[in-house]
């Protein structure tokens, strides 16, 4: 070990070196250290507070920005470990509220090491409190990891109803991997209800769950930490269990000092990689530059550099072989054969100096036997050349060039004009003076001749061909052009291989010696040398200070809850039975009076709508927040399922009883075949596979069970595999089912919710149901969780926001907001303010788990302050206890350390106030208005039949025309400006969508981008960038699609709004005419739905080659901060796409919203033409027929007593 220290201080690897000295240390103190890890709210710091009988930890409910605690035994003491800068030293007297402080500091503080002389903490035994494994903070997760390299046991806390969180099983497997002696903890069993879920049940659907990710743990305990007493606590078990791994610590300690020793060199390994990761990439972008790389360059390349060489050399030969064949056409033509010696020596006899022919004129007749004789031997010889050399030159000059495709009729010509003119100069210049004619000197004579006429030819072949060799070449150096970069490419490829594998030979030999060192027994023969190098490592300067002189950082505490709703005024409310009367009455006393007839049917309808009215209750909320207990709260019954495992996969709703559908009585609306045909393609798209039917789709779900189901899989993949394994356990009991309505029980009706291989068939139940709750005319529609995998679940969800009465989301006590939940809440943000009403009540369940009125509030402001920061201002926020209140209503006695009641009483008050005081006084209100208005102008109505008859035909000529102006107005009334402003409405709020979406990209890449996915553990890297890219894209394409249906809110606002506005526009232009004239405005009964496109344009393969080229290694991306070049580069990349997909929805939005206000504007011409029709046609009947004035005012008297 002191080797292996001096070897990683030489290489400079000073974060490993440290972690050697500290194993170093941990040998000689021989201390045992137990670490205590989990989920922020698990109860990790409560079961050290615990064990150690002392309240050193923050126990806190909500998450805490948390750091590495070191707890130990022994004189009061506290260091304090920062990110920056000196280290502190608290002298005593050391406070527990200062530890505590900068225990919660995780911003500043690093770690802290805390020493008191506890009583229950045995001096050779270390504790370690870990910030909880959902911390996104990279320094969070940094710290957590170096200190879990001195840990020789890990006890793992997990809430009883999130055993089966990813980040829970993802950071047991990591550990497990490790080979780390994990004790697992299922904390807060007294959460537990065997009415409602068997423990054998629960127990072995979480050890399916273990299963599923291969992890095998040590033990499992289930423990308490409130209820002590209860059956199921194994909490005496884990403290026997940590006392006997102290007595058996001397074994424990070589193992674990072992196994980390083994860890920190491959982390040294990892880090050696890092410091030639720039030398790396270089080399690799080497590699990378060549698209479709073979898998083996070094055989490529041999074979790219022989076919080079063979082109090369063929070219060479080419030319060569033209000038070796025309030495051999050369060589093989004998043009001074035996039988032209004769003329030859004639020839030669002629250029002798003593020739001489004749006696008299000798020497005319001398020199005319010279040309004789040379033009014969030139005309033979010329002969001979033409015959033997030229002809056969020239065909075999001419037969190259076409071949090599160089022929055409000039150089047919150029060829023929190849040759080499016999002159009789040059037929002399080869007589050699002196040497006669005789035999010997004719041979030698004619041979040289010869061999002169074809070494001219050769040159003349040579000087010709050069211009066409020169093609040649050319043409070679083109066709090699594309061969010789890629065999320059490939060498340089085959560098770059070479020299990374000889730097993994390098580190492998170097990882080799640390190795060798390990299991030697080799040790520094310098003493000195050792104690410097591990106090170099361990000993920090500090800065001392006495506690008492710490400045104080603890807030005030609030010492009550406040209530969290707002108080109810006094107001004066209409009763519903009077105001039906009033209407009902009305109605029936003008229905025989001319004119009243719109009035009569509008009077009804209102009355009608109170009588029957009910209202729909949303309830949301993520998985085990507690919904369906909640909900039975509601009913005081349990009539919905509980369990702390996934349930609501369909919509279930609890309805009112009616004639057809009494008390008990169950609907289930199975999935049609093309519904859940969907849903299994949803879910083998993320396998790469695709089915056309159901049928083909049980066999191919059970080849991919058998292929995954022993893999570690990512959630999302995971939840997908478990509804696969669901559908195909049921598939063939409900396949005759399908598309059908199933009337069942309600002890039926829980197996349709809770038994998954039956829910995941379902599409949405109704439960008939009696109880004071649906007496009200209250149905709640229990939705399935914000994480639902199942896309229609999205518009579903939508749907009943927008249209719902009320909403209502339950979160729960000790858990924070998940993604999913996150973005439920900003969706509920964005469309709060456009509804007419707040109709949204925010729960948080489970406040029995809170210790004091203090950490009740604490959490509170919390969740308020989340919503707030997810738009939902002014949230109307509850604390309740479920589980206490279905006690409480069903007469139960409870006990609890602070709480007398369940608070329940204060949500339903205000609830109730609200459907009351705001939903029923809503349609009262309209009701009493339209009341009004028929009584005032039937008061009217009167008074005009009293007029007298001069008075009454001026009116009737006025109505007349009134009538006629006021229908050709609205009649031709221009709504152009309408479609324009409803344009320019839709295109400023898609606008600001991009805008919002820009706003939140940062947000978006760090949660895709982040160092617990992107990890260089021996996976492919590559393809875990690819799966962070297409994370990003699905995220921002969510964002978008759920501005597009907030837009839609916004926009039918702004409809309803625009047509409210023209109709009393049009009433006041009417009473400038007709002063008595009153509309009614025709309220909207609703849009017909936008379908949101919820598929974003697709991301290319040059995209993700691009993203791919911003990732060298994971320090340069997450410590260099490259990855903010990454995001920069993708936000430039996808913003052209967030263009087109906005550019569309908002096209989609105009021509959808323009054909729903067309609609409704004709709707409302016709409303009020009727209104119009019936004044006036009223009117004119009052004044035309004989009225029994007595009996008018009668009706009159009867009608107004209802006014108000």
């Amino acid at each position: 070990m002191q080797l292996i220290l001096e070897k990683l201080d030489n290489h400079g690897d000073l974060k490993s070196a440290r972690k050697v000295a500290e194993l170093l240390h941990k040998h000689t103190t021989k201390e045992l250290s137990i670490a205590f890890c989990g989920h922020f709210s698990a109860g990790k710091s409560s079961f050290i507070n615990e064990i150690l009988e002392e309240a050193i930890l923050p126990a806190s409910p909500i998450p805490t920005s948390a750091n590495v605690v070191q707890i130990r035994s022994g004189e009061e003491l506290a260091h304090v470990h920062f990110f920056e800068g000196e280290s502190l030293e608290i002298l005593p007297p050391v406070s527990f509220e200062h530890v505590k402080a900068y225990c919660k500091d995780g911003d500043q503080v690093e770690s802290v090491d805390y020493q008191f002389p506890f009583e229950k903490l045995p001096s050779d035994m270390v504790i370690l409190d870990t910030p909880g494994v959902d911390s996104t903070d990279d320094a969070h997760r940094i710290s957590t990891e170096s200190a879990l390299h001195l840990a020789d046991v890990i006890f793992y806390v997990m809430d009883y109803n999130h055993v089966q969180s990813e980040v829970n099983l993802k950071f047991i497997k990591d550990l497990q991997d490790k080979e780390k002696k994990i004790y697992l903890i299922v904390n807060q069993i007294d959460k537990h209800r065997e009415e409602e879920i068997p423990f054998s049940t629960y127990n072995e659907r979480i050890m399916e769950s273990f299963g599923d990710w291969g992890i095998i743990p040590t033990s499992i305990y289930f423990t308490s930490l409130k209820d002590t007493n209860h059956s199921l606590n194994d909490l005496p078990i884990v403290k026997e269990t940590i006392q006997i791994l102290r007595q058996d610590k001397l074994e424990i300690l070589p193992k674990t000092i072992e196994r980390a020793l083994i860890q920190v060199m491959e982390e040294h390994k990892d880090w050696q990689m890092d410091q030639k990761a720039e030398e790396i990439e270089i080399l690799e972008q080497t590699i990378r530059s060549i698209e479709d790389l073979p898998k083996d360059v070094s055989e490529r390349l041999n074979e790219r550099k022989n076919k080079l060489s063979i082109i090369q050399s063929e070219s060479a030969e080419l030319k060569e072989d033209l000038i070796n064949q025309t030495k051999r056409i050369l060589e093989n033509a004998n043009i001074t054969p035996f039988e032209m010696r004769e003329l030859a020596e004639r020839y030669l006899e002629s250029q002798q100096k003593g020739f001489k022919v004749g006696m008299l004129f000798s020497g005319k007749k001398t020199q005319e036997e010279r040309e004789q004789r040379s033009a014969a031997f030139r005309s033979d010889l010329e002969d001979r050349v033409k015959t033997q050399v030229e002809k056969f030159i020239h065909e075999h000059i001419f037969s190259f060039l076409k071949e090599q495709n160089f022929y055409s009729p000039s150089i047919f010509e150029k060829v023929q004009e190849l040759t080499v003119p016999l002159t009789e100069e040059f037929v002399f210049g080869h007589v050699k003076p002196g040497a006669g004619y005789t035999g010997n000197a004719v041979l030698h004579y004619t041979k040289d001749l010869a061999h002169s006429i074809k070494l001219d030819y050769q040159k003349q072949v040579q000087r010709f061909m050069e211009g066409y060799f020169e093609k040649i070449d050319t043409q070679m150096q083109e066709n090699t052009k594309e061969l010789k970069v890629e065999v320059d490419r490939l060498e340089a490829v085959h560098h770059a291989q070479e020299a990374i594998t000889q730097l993994h030979i390098k580190l492998e030999q170097e990882y080799e010696q640390l190795n060798n060192i390990l299991i030697s027994t080799a040790t520094l023969t310098e003493q000195s040398k050792r104690d410097n190098l591990i106090t170099k490592y361990l000993n920090r300067s500090y800065k001392k200070v006495r506690g008492d002189e710490l400045p104080s950082s603890l807030r005030k505490q609030k010492s009550a809850i406040q209530t969290q709703g707002i108080s109810s005024t006094a107001k004066n409310h209409n009763d519903p039975e009077i105001v039906v009367k009033g209407l009902i009455e009305t109605s029936t006393s003008l229905k025989e009076i001319s004119g009243f007839g719109t009035i009569v049917d509008d009077l009804k309808k209102r009355a009608g709508k109170i009588e029957t009215q009910t209202f729909t209750v949303a309830l949301f909320g993520a998985f085990s927040a507690g919904k369906s207990s909640l909900a039975n709260a509601l009913f005081g019954e349990k009539v919905l399922p509980v369990s702390p495992n996934p349930t609501t996969a369909s919509i279930n709703k609890i309805s009112p009883v009616t004639k057809v559908n009494p008390h008990g009585s169950v609907n289930v609306q199975m999935k049609t075949v093309v519904q859940l045909l969907q849903d299994v393609q949803q879910a083998l798209q993320l396998f790469n596979t695709d089915v056309r039917n159901l049928e083909e789709a049980v066999p191919t779900i059970k080849s991919i069970i058998t292929n995954n189901e022993h893999l570690e899989l990512d959630a999302n993949k995971k939840t997908h595999l478990h509804f696969l394994k669901a559908f195909l356990t049921g598939w063939e009991e409900m396949k005759t089912k399908l598309g059908t309505l199933q009337q069942v029980s309600l002890n039926e009706f829980e197996a349709y919710v809770a038994k998954e291989e039956k829910s995941c068939f379902v599409e949405w139940i109704e439960v008939f149901y009696d109880c004071p709750f649906t007496r009200q005319g209250l149905t709640l529609v229990d939705t399935p969780g914000a994480d639902s995998i199942n896309a229609r679940h999205t518009d579903v969800s939508f749907d009943y926001i927008k249209n719902a009465d009320a909403i209502l989301f339950v979160t729960y006590y000790q858990h924070a907001f998940s993604k999913a939940d996150r973005e439920f809440l900003i969706q509920l943000g964005r469309v709060k303010d456009a509804f007419a009403m707040d109709k949204m009540f925010f729960l948080v369940n489970a406040a029995d788990l809170a210790n004091n009125e203090e950490e009740l509030e604490l959490v509170c402001d919390y969740v308020r302050d989340q919503l707030n920061a997810y738009g939902i201002r002014h949230p109307r926020l509850y604390p309740v206890s479920s589980l206490l209140a279905l006690k409480e209503k069903e007469n139960r006695p409870f006990e609890h350390t602070f709480l007398k009641s369940s608070l329940m009483n204060d949500f339903e008050q205000a609830f109730n106030d609200f459907i009351q005081s705001d939903l029923v006084e809503m349609s009262l209100h309209a009701a009493q208005s339209d009341l009004n208005k028929a009584v005032d102008l039937f008061e009217h109505f009167v008074q005009q039949a009293k007029l007298g008859s001069e008075e009454k035909e001026r009116l009737q000529l006025l109505y007349a025309s009134n009538k006629m102006n006021l229908e050709a107005q609205i009649i031709g009334y221009e709504t152009v400006s309408f479609y324009t402003l409803l344009e320019q409405e839709i295109n400023e709020l898609v606008y600001y969508i991009k805008q919002r979406t820009l706003l939140r990209f940062s947000d978006f890449f760090k949660e895709s981008f982040n160092p617990a996915v992107i990890r260089e553990d021996g996976r492919n890297i590559k393809a875990q960038l690819i799966n962070c890219l297409h994370e990003l894209v699905t995220d921002i394409s969510h964002n978008l699609s759920q501005e597009v249906r907030a837009t839609t809110v916004r926009t039918e606002n702004f409809i309803r709004k625009t047509l409210e506005s023209w109709q009393k526009e049009l009433e006041s232009e009417a009473q400038q005419l007709e002063a008595q004239l009153s509309l009614r405005v025709l309220e909207a009964e609703g849009y017909t739905t936008f379908k949101v496109n919820s598929s974003f344009p697709s991301i290319s393969p040059k995209l993700e080659k691009q993203t791919l080229g911003y990732y060298r290694n994971s320090k340069a991306f997450f410590e260099k901060n490259e990855k903010q070049k990454m995001a920069l580069f993708l936000e430039e990349q996808l913003s052209p796409l967030m263009d087109s997909y906005l550019k569309e929805s908002a096209q989609k939005l105009t021509d959808h919203y323009k054909n729903e206000m067309q609609i409704s504007l004709e709707e409302v011409k016709k409303y009020i033409l009727r209104q119009l029709e019936d004044y006036f046609g009223g009117m004119q009947a009052a004044l035309e027929q004989e009225q029994d004035i007595p009996q008018l005012e009668e009706v009159l008297a009867r009608i107004k007593k209802h006014k108000k």
